[in-house]
């Protein structure tokens, strides 16, 4: 079965800020698992990623939504990925200044 490395979008989220700055309102995070087709990655990928926003530890600190997610892009890559990708994080944005 095939390897992929899929790079989504959340956004919906609001978690606070870290400093004086503005609310986190959504993240891009990539993901590599295995799967039959590259639709069937982003499904795959977009669960593992929505379990952790909906029962996991974001659950507890997002004030949004559970996160609307998109795919950014999708690749084919090797198996190596699965054992030395961690693939957990997430790079967190905020939001736009209000008028």
């Amino acid at each position: 079965m095939p390897t992929y490395r899929v790079q989504i979008n959340g956004n919906g989220i609001r978690l606070p800020a870290q400093s004086a700055g503005q609310d986190i309102v959504g993240f891009f995070t990539t993901r590599v698992v295995r799967a039959t087709s590259e639709e069937q990655a982003f499904r795959d990928a977009k669960e593992l990623v929505l379990k952790q926003w909906i029962s996991g530890a974001y659950a507890e600190t997002n004030k949004g939504s559970r996160p609307e997610i998109t795919l950014e892009w999708v690749k084919r890559t090797n198996f190596l990925d699965l054992l030395f990708f961690r693939g957990t994080g997430y790079c967190f944005y905020s939001g736009e200044e209000p008028n």
